[in-house]
């Protein structure tokens, strides 16, 4: 029986299978192989190993850093990240990584004077110097700095232009700070090349609100409802610009949620089962009412979302007469079927998320979207999408069915 050495035993043990030698005398490309793949704790052993083999390599240590930094251990990568400054203080390239590490935990002043030293000293030759400015202008935006944040981000725009992505963080950055002309400007820029992203649109709809170019904005209100026509439902009758106006939005979501919850309680208090079924309608209908105000709004109002959200899953289960999606609603799907049928399984699947933006509720597309994220061997959401199903239908015949479903695919995603 052939021998093994400890490293190429251990190997055998994460998973893989080649030639001992290979492994020896390649830690270091090994682990950078496992980290693209995103198997971070191989890549932290090969790392590891490579230093037991290099120990005054300061480089794989500060590779090791950024494995820990993706893996939230955030001890480790700060460890390793000091010991490679300690080693080679006049790397700049090294401040720059240290100050990605306290920046993922939230540390930004702490990290700001670590992007800066990495701007002042690192030659601006190189392909990735933009990104110091980039990660600063971050740091300062997230600490409410934002004409600090605007003009880092235009100095990243001055060294990669051709990064578009760059435009949108200035655009945030203008607009938190009330420069709603100069705003509209990059969010124009970026729909250049993305016109469909719907965040964009909407904060170029909201610049041209509170600038009062009330056309331009009824162009970007149209565009957005070509998208999601569940926006013509709740935006409509002189009151579509009322889509850019967040704190309008807020209200009623807040209202109808809490015209839910009284819905609710009285429901469960009521000794009449058709009085019930009354009050739990009602309830579904403020729902609805506050998913359609709210969907569009956003990232820093998902847990808003998130707790509708789940008194859907609540609700539903709940109630006598189940709700009809709306027409549109199932044109998607509809159209997503014909999509599987020619196996362009992606545009089934941007199509099923689009029927679920509007209707949340809708267990077929959960279950649909839950089966072809599985075909793309997306185990994960796979599970999230077909646990939807379990919780809104709880009782169809094929739940038996779906919950080995989740079986099957929790053991793929562990491979």
């Amino acid at each position: 029986m052939k021998s093994f050495s400890l490293i190429s035993l251990a190997f055998f043990l994460l998973g893989g299978c080649v030639p001992v030698k290979y492994v020896n005398y390649n830690n270091n490309a090994q682990a950078a192989s496992y980290e693209n793949a995103g198997k971070l704790d191989s890549a932290v052993y090969f790392y590891t190993a490579a230093i037991a083999k290099e120990p005054r390599n300061p480089e794989i240590y500060r590779k090791r850093a950024l494995v820990y930094n993706k893996m939230n251990k955030f001890s480790e990568a700060t460890a390793d990240i000091e010991q490679a400054i300690s080693m080679s203080k006049k790397t700049w390239g090294f401040y720059y990584s240290r100050a990605v590490i306290l920046e993922k935990q939230g540390l930004f002043d702490r990290a700001i004077p670590d992007y800066s030293i990495f701007i002042d000293k690192a030659d601006k030759k190189i392909s990735d110097y933009y990104l110091g400015y980039w990660g600063r202008g971050k740091c300062y935006y997230y600490t409410r700095r934002m004409s600090e944040a605007a003009a880092d981000f235009t100095q990243s725009i001055r060294f990669k232009a051709d990064d578009i992505y760059l435009y949108t963080w200035r655009g945030a950055a203008y607009f938190d700070d009330k420069k709603f002309a100069e705003a509209a400007k990059d969010y124009e820029a970026y729909l250049q090349k993305y016109p469909n992203s719907y965040r964009e649109l909407f904060y170029l709809g909201s610049c041209y609100t509170k600038t009062d170019r009330k056309d331009k904005a009824m162009e970007v209100y149209n565009k957005m409802a070509e998208n999601d026509p569940s926006i013509r439902i709740y935006f409509k009758d002189g009151r579509q610009l009322d889509l850019f106006d967040l704190d309008y939005r807020k209200g009623k979501v807040k209202q109808a949620l809490e015209d839910a919850n009284l819905n609710m309680e009285e429901a469960k208090s009521s000794g009449s089962a058709s009085m019930k079924d009354i009050k739990l309608t009602a309830a579904f209908e403020n729902l609805e009412t506050a998913w359609g105000f709210g969907s569009s709004m956003d990232k820093e109002n998902a847990a808003l979302l998130d707790t509708i959200n789940k008194k859907f899953h609540y609700l539903y289960p709940l109630l006598k007469t189940k709700p009809a999606v709306p027409e549109f609603v199932r044109k998607f799907t509809v159209q997503a079927g014909s999509f599987v049928e020619e196996k362009n399984y992606q545009r089934a699947i941007e199509l099923y998320q689009q029927a679920l933006t509007v209707s949340p509720y809708y267990p077929l597309a959960h279950f649909n979207l839950a089966m072809l994220y599985a075909t793309t061997r997306d185990f994960k959401k796979a599970i999230t999408q077909m646990n939807s199903y379990i919780r809104l239908v709880p009782d169809a015949p094929d739940i038996r069915a779906a919950q080995d479903k989740i079986y099957e695919w929790e053991l793929k995603v562990k491979e």
